[in-house]
C-alpha cells in the first residue's frame, strides 16, 4: 500500500518508537477525553503511521490504558517525593494536605485528560477504569496506614470530595487562589468524617 503522505519519517529502534508513540498519546489524551482523540492524530504527532501505532500497541484502547498507567505512576512518584520532602514528624493530616497539593498540581497540568473520565463516566475502556479503581483502593490503604483505623466511607468520601472539588476547580480554569482553600476544605471534610 502506498503512503498518502510524503513526510519523511525518522527511523527509530523499537524502544524509541514505542516511547515516541506513548509520548504523543500522553499529549493527545492529556488535552482531550478518550472519545475525542483520533488514533491518526497520535500517529501524526509521533511521526508514525496509524498502522505502526497499532503494531506497537494493538488498539487505541490499549494505548490509552498505557497512558493511564504511566500517568498514575507519575502521580504516585510526585506524591512520594512531596511526602519525602516533608520534615520528620509532620502531622498526618499535614501529610494528607501535601499530597492533595501535589494532586492539584497534577490535575492542573493534565486538566483535560484528568477531567474526561469524570465528565463522561463509562467513556473509557474498562481496563482504564479498573486501574482507577485500583488506585482508589491504594489511596484508601495509604490513608488508613497514615491515619489509623477508620471507616472506609470516611476515606472514600474524602477522595470523592477531592475529585468533585477538583472537577469544579478545573471547570473554573484552575485558579491559583482557590488551591489552598480547596485543600483545606478537603482535609477538613476528612477530619470531620473521622471524628463523627
Amino acid at each position: 500500500m502506498t503512503r498518502a503522505d510524503r513526510r519523511p519519517r525518522r527511523r527509530l529502534d523499537v524502544e524509541q518508537r514505542r516511547a515516541a508513540i506513548l509520548a504523543a498519546a500522553q499529549d493527545a489524551f492529556g488535552a482531550a477525553a478518550y472519545q475525542q482523540v483520533a488514533l491518526s492524530r497520535v500517529a501524526e504527532a509521533a511521526g508514525a503511521s496509524e498502522a505502526l501505532v497499532l503494531r506497537y500497541y494493538g488498539s487505541k484502547a490499549t494505548l490509552y490504558v498505557e497512558v493511564v498507567r504511566s500517568a498514575i505512576a507519575l502521580l504516585l512518584q510526585r506524591q512520594r517525593a512531596a511526602d519525602a520532602a516533608l520534615p520528620a514528624g509532620t502531622a498526618p493530616l499535614d501529610r494528607v494536605a501535601a499530597s492533595a497539593r501535589t494532586y492539584l498540581g497534577f490535575v492542573a497540568e493534565f486538566r483535560h485528560g484528568w477531567a474526561g473520565p469524570l465528565r463522561t463516566p463509562w467513556g473509557e475502556p474498562p481496563e482504564a477504569e479498573a486501574l482507577r479503581v485500583e488506585l482508589r483502593t491504594h489511596y484508601v490503604d495509604l490513608l488508613r496506614a497514615l491515619l489509623g483505623p477508620g471507616p472506609d466511607h470516611a476515606f472514600r468520601g474524602y477522595l470523592g470530595f477531592l475529585d468533585a472539588a477538583c472537577l469544579a476547580w478545573v471547570e473554573a480554569g484552575c485558579p491559583d487562589d482557590e488551591r489552598e482553600p480547596l485543600v483545606a476544605a478537603a482535609v477538613g471534610a476528612l477530619r470531620g468524617a473521622l471524628t463523627d
